[in-house]
């Protein structure tokens, strides 16, 4: 299993940012989430600005486990915000291309009209693993995260349902969450894991297509640092004309919502 924290690092040189994709964070390619992620803590870097409140990105093309590149350009700055572009570079080529606002410790007029879903504590759900047959799980992103779906059950799997998946997640090696771009970071890992296989629940028979990630949007409303476990309630509503639409949210374990994500997907066969 890998260490997210110690995976997504990046570094700085002559005002760039540098970086290693590492090999076991592989769906098809190494996770969308996981790369965005990068791009992420690079904008953290750059920024005088302690916390991220939104992330945008376009994956460009695939990427593959190896050293990039990641280029962080002002937009505009305030006393209170930071605008920035974000470009990840492979070989020369731009692989992901994003947007990210970063603030300041703010105070307003406070709202909570978002409660968590129903569910029960992780510990009494079973594994993810157990829901593969034979007990494998299909890519070696899966080894790094532990997953307890509470909706539906396994024995749902193989028929048509609702395309909406509930479950605990959290990272089996704990990253520093102290750092509210590294939190929001393992976010970002989560709802683009999920979103895809909510979509997976509505058809009785595997899907005969593959369906990466065209882009990732997700707005950070609160940190989760002293939450392991995050509960994500991830639908994919609509595939029609060759896309996929997600859609994911994702509370504390003391029901806070932290973030609220979207996604667009491309079939592939």
């Amino acid at each position: 299993m890998r260490d997210f924290g110690v995976d997504s690092a990046v570094s700085a040189q002559d005002g760039r940012y540098r970086a290693t994709l590492a090999e076991g964070w592989e769906i098809w390619g190494p996770q969308g989430g996981y790369v965005a992620a990068v791009a992420l803590r690079a904008a953290g870097a750059a920024t005088p600005f302690p916390r991220p409140a939104s992330f945008a990105c376009h994956f460009v093309r695939p990427s593959r486990a190896g050293p990039v590149e990641i280029r962080v350009e002002s937009l505009r700055r305030t006393r209170r915000a930071e605008s920035l572009r974000v470009t990840l570079l492979q070989g020369d080529e731009p692989a992901l291309e994003a947007l990210v606002w970063a603030v300041d410790e703010l105070t307003g007029i406070d709202h909570d009209a978002a409660p968590s879903p129903d569910a029960p504590s992780p510990d009494t759900l079973p594994g993810w693993e157990s829901m593969w047959p034979g007990g494998e799980l299909p890519f070696p992103f899966w080894a790094n995260v532990d997953v307890r779906a509470v909706a539906p059950g396994a024995s749902a799997w193989d028929s048509a349902g609702e395309p909406r998946l509930l479950g605990w997640s959290r990272f089996r090696v704990r990253p520093p969450l102290e750092d509210p771009f590294v939190d929001a970071g393992r976010m970002l890992v989560a709802v683009d894991s999920l979103m895809y296989p909510a979509a997976t629940l509505a058809h009785e028979e595997a899907f005969p297509y593959l369906a990466p990630s065209m882009d990732l949007v997700v707005s950070f409303h609160a940190t989760g640092a002293d939450s392991e476990w995050l509960l994500l309630e991830a639908a994919a509503p609509l595939s029609h004309g060759g896309l996929v639409a997600g859609r994911a949210s994702i509370w504390s374990a003391d029901g806070r919502l932290l973030a609220s994500a979207m996604q667009q997907m491309l079939q592939r066969t």
